[in-house]
């Protein structure tokens, strides 16, 4: 049994507009791919990743690929952003190659499953997590079966209709094996700039899930991902270790939602980088919520070579957070965000516009509330209610938003304000061309300021100085677009 798992495209300048420049940068590990090509590999299934996100082949090429590996299953990832993406190269290898059976997963899959099952090229779709739920279905297909009801978490069909499987049960997370770095294309990954301290830079995680409930968060409502698991501190010290030793990693990007989720794990993780000399031979980074570190915690990191924390702050409108779940004290949010600094690390943040009782005035007050507590780094989003989230559930009931005709999803984004298209939902005391506007002029205000040179000077280095270049002249261009805007306006 051969199985080609694919990392599906995905279109930069529909996701990114007018930052599609760093789009080097985004062209990271897909450490769930990896789990999955080790986890079937373990029980004997030769397995062959093309990761077409970060190659971008041509379809010539990727036919070859195809022709010599000879695969007898193809497995696609897709997430709602890069869903027309990935549906569409479906379409052309399917095309091509009639007889092999196409199974998808990923977030949108797992969430929509009905949808994508009815497209005609895709014949399987694994929901939640999905190891063992492939391999399932590879000894299947092995072993000639045309019966798959027996594997819970698959959602396929046949001459009788469509068929949805009762869900699969959850992973041990030390039950799988490492994920099949030499199946990947390690020398074509990166981190934004933001996140990266040093080159090779690689992530991986020490925990799956979250515990939360935000209700713009898919965690919220996925039964297996928001089942927040931690890893065995050994086995997360090992794959590190493993990372330096045999792919050279100068860094570790933590890919967790909360990191910093229960104390003792994380100290532990921490200790065992000293014990084992790794903050001597890499620097690692991580994301979490503010509320969850303490000044110990960050001393600690630090001193096992931690230079970058990310925070996913959201608003600056405590009304706002406690709307749609995100029950975050700013006071805290801000303590925490001054105790990273002090102890020299690197502090990014993401704030999000356009949720349901947005105002003028709200956007305002996030867009100061980030300036002023010092961030090194900010990301700004247009909110966007993702398909399986409560707050899509509630919309789409409401019918505030509507289906997108022929499952076209790629203004569900959160640049979308940097692009052509427009937001999936808009508040109602707001218009759509003030979203976008503010999306863009967040970014103006934020980063042109002189003290944010003061700020990136003790850090910049060689590592992250393109990336910064680039974001450089993409703002400054949102700057005189802005002018030449207003200038044509004055002019009228």
């Amino acid at each position: 049994m051969k199985l080609l798992l694919v990392n599906s495209p995905i279109s930069y300048e529909d996701t990114t507009g007018m930052f599609s420049g760093i789009r080097d940068d985004m062209k990271m590990l897909p450490t769930g791919l990896g789990y999955l090509a080790a986890y079937v590999r373990k029980q004997g299934i030769t397995v062959a990743v093309l990761d077409q996100y970060a190659e971008c082949l041509p379809f010539e090429q990727v036919f070859q690929r195809i022709d010599e590996f000879k695969p007898d299953l193809i497995g696609y990832s897709a997430t709602t952003p890069n869903y027309n993406a990935a549906i569409n190269f479906v379409r052309r290898v399917k095309q091509r190659n009639p007889h092999i059976p196409a199974v998808m997963g990923g977030y949108h899959p797992s969430v929509m499953p009905h949808e994508t099952i009815r497209e005609p090229e895709v014949d399987f779709v694994v929901r939640d997590e999905g190891e063992q739920i492939l391999l399932e279905l590879c000894m299947a297909l092995s072993d000639g079966k045309s019966d798959f009801g027996h594997i819970r978490g698959l959602t396929y069909k046949d001459a009788t209709g469509i068929h949805h499987n009762p869900p699969a049960k959850k992973l041990n997370l030390d039950d799988l094996p490492t994920p099949a770095y030499d199946l990947l294309p390690m020398h074509l990954y990166s981190s934004p700039s933001f996140s990266k301290f040093a080159t090779p830079v690689y992530q991986m995680i020490a925990s799956r899930g979250c515990p939360f409930t935000c209700s713009f968060c898919i965690n919220a409502e996925m039964d297996v991902s928001a089942l927040y698991r931690r890893r065995n501190p050994e086995l997360v010290l090992d794959e590190m270790e493993m990372l330096v030793d045999q792919y050279h990693a100068r860094q570790i990007q933590f890919w967790d939602s909360i990191f910093t989720l229960g104390e003792k794990h994380t100290l532990e993780i921490c200790e065992g980088i000293i014990k084992r000399g790794l903050h001597k031979k890499i620097v690692w980074s991580c994301t979490t919520r503010a509320e969850l570190v303490t000044e110990e915690m960050v001393k600690m990191m630090v001193a096992a070579g931690c230079k970058g924390i990310g925070f996913g702050i959201e608003s600056g409108v405590p009304e706002l957070l406690r709307s749609v779940g995100k029950k975050s004290d700013l006071k805290k949010v801000e303590k925490a965000c001054k105790v990273a600094r002090r102890h020299g690390l690197v502090v990014f943040a993401s704030f999000i516009f356009g949720f349901p009782d947005e105002t003028r005035e709200t956007v305002r007050q996030t867009i100061e509330f980030a300036k002023r507590i010092d961030l090194h780094y900010a990301q700004f989003s247009i909110m966007t209610p993702y398909p399986g989230t409560p707050l899509y559930k509630e919309l789409m009931a409401s019918g505030k938003i509507k289906p997108e005709p022929d499952n076209d999803f790629r203004r569900y984004n959160q640049s979308v304000g940097l692009t052509d298209f427009e937001p999936v939902f808009v508040p109602d005391r707001i218009t759509a061309e003030e979203l976008k506007a503010f999306q863009k002029d967040a970014y103006i205000q934020f980063y042109l300021r002189p003290k944010m040179v003061l700020m990136h000077l003790p850090h910049i280095n060689l590592a992250k100085l393109k990336g910064m270049i680039i974001s450089l002249f993409a703002v400054l261009k949102l700057a005189f677009d802005k002018t030449t805007n207003l200038f044509g306006m004055n002019q009228g």
